[in-house]
């Protein structure tokens, strides 16, 4: 993973103190959710390295991906969904590693999003 620590705890601390809990416990469930489908549409890139269009569809899944991550103070895994998201729309030969690498980083966080606390 990158240099970038897993999660930003200013984010999560903001997030609980602009919605309350609840409502910071239920952006971060959503963000667990949503990861899944974003992951699985970016990963249809390796399967179609040669198609343009999936490679566009994986980077606005990509971008998407990053979005929610940075609500969350996910910040390993929103540097890595840049990377993915750039070499989606470079057609970076590395696209297949970043794409590991944001598979990878998306579990780690979510394991920690799921211990952590408040």
């Amino acid at each position: 993973m990158t240099g970038t620590p897993l999660l930003d705890r200013t984010y999560i601390d903001d997030l609980f103190d602009s919605i309350g809990a609840d409502g910071a416990r239920s952006v971060i469930a959503l963000f667990i959710r949503e990861s899944a489908s974003y992951l699985a549409r970016i990963a249809e890139a390796v399967a179609r390295p040669n198609d343009a269009a999936c490679r566009e569809a994986a980077r606005r899944a990509a971008h998407s991906f990053r979005s929610g991550a940075g609500q969350v103070g996910a910040a390993a895994a929103a540097a890595a969904a840049l990377a993915v998201e750039r070499g989606a729309a470079d057609n970076a030969p590395d696209l297949p590693q970043r794409i590991a690498e944001l598979e990878a980083c998306t579990a780690a966080t979510i394991a920690a999003l799921q211990k952590s606390p408040e």
